[in-house]
């Protein structure tokens, strides 16, 4: 039988990272990591009564014959609270086609007193109403009767950076109140060249049911809504996506004020520029954004915007890229 001493010589010489040692005393933990754990479980206490599942009921095809049948189709998904008054997030996705929509708040447990049950009790199911989607950026906004209803608020998603520690909340293949933690391994992800829409890309757990749940910071704020994954089986592969915080915002707020998100247009198409695209066309950069059509009797062409022109900046600020 080996010693101590000898397994941990073996566990060095196999590669194995001992990064506890020093601070965990012959398998004690030690105080930071006792208290780093407590800091873990008093933000999920915060975040966790504000998050909520999103059960739909629609009408879907059943069969793939001549006949075409309707019957009776129920979804799930998650959502975040961040009005005391009511107002939910999640993603268009979730409410899509649905003809009712539900949201189960969870109930706290009215008793913590040591050796207590640890299942939670059934949740409080009330009916939503949907204020408004965005189907650009997969974002929905819906409503439940309710004040002083717990409520998180929304993070500024531009001070993210790679690495940072994130937690996914929501339901997950219907288990609710799940939580997993990653970290942020992208601040912008672009699923397709020159999409408009960008996400945070994160290594925490997101599963089918995730959709619509927030991604949270350390200090408990939304810097996301978890929107989707990529995946070869269906199940988590730690490559996720939330649309960042500061985009949800202005869709949240707009929808809440107009019923819908108006976007101003002047009349072009951009194009990002590519060394190779530089080089054909003999451009004097070889990054940025070129413009590729004009609509006509459209604002860019009343200010005399052409075909091939190369957009420098926007508000003082740099233009990189088409988006």
């Amino acid at each position: 039988m080996r010693t101590t001493w000898q397994w941990l010589r073996h566990w060095c010489r196999s590669g194995v990272l001992l990064a506890a040692w020093g601070t965990v005393a012959w398998g004690q933990p030690s105080a930071a990591l006792r208290g780093l754990s407590k800091q873990f479980e008093d933000l999920v206490d915060r975040v966790d009564p504000a998050v909520v599942q999103i059960v739909t009921r629609g009408f879907g095809a059943a069969g793939d014959g001549p006949t075409t049948l309707l019957r009776t189709q129920r979804g799930s998904g998650s959502g975040v609270i961040v009005d005391p008054s009511g107002y939910i997030l999640t993603n268009a996705h979730v409410v899509g086609g649905a003809r009712s929509v539900q949201v189960l708040l969870p109930q706290p447990s009215e008793d913590t007193s040591p050796g207590h049950s640890l299942l939670k009790p059934t949740g409080k199911l009330l009916a939503a109403t949907v204020v408004g989607v965005d189907r650009e950026t997969d974002v929905a906004v819906l409503k439940i009767a309710g004040e002083n209803l717990p409520a998180l608020p929304l993070g500024d998603s531009e001070r993210l950076r790679q690495g940072e520690i994130v937690f996914a909340f929501g339901s997950p293949l219907g288990l609710e109140n799940s939580v997993t933690m990653g970290v942020v391994s992208s601040v912008a992800r672009q699923v397709r060249p020159d999409d408009p829409m960008i996400y945070i890309q994160t290594d925490a757990a997101i599963n089918p049911g995730n959709s619509g749940g927030p991604l949270v910071d350390t200090e408990g704020r939304v810097v996301g809504l978890n929107t989707f994954i990529l995946s070869k089986g269906g199940g988590s592969e730690g490559i996720g996506f939330a649309a960042p915080s500061n985009i949800v915002k202005s869709v949240y707020e707009q929808i809440r004020e107009f019923g819908r998100v108006r976007r101003g247009q002047i009349g072009v198409v951009a194009q990002t520029i590519t060394p190779m695209m530089a080089e054909a066309m003999k451009l004097p950069r070889d990054w940025g954004a070129i413009i590729a059509d004009v609509a006509p009797e459209s604002a860019a062409a009343a200010a005399g915007i052409e075909v091939k022109d190369i957009v420098l900046s926007l508000n003082g600020k740099t233009i990189e890229n088409a988006r």
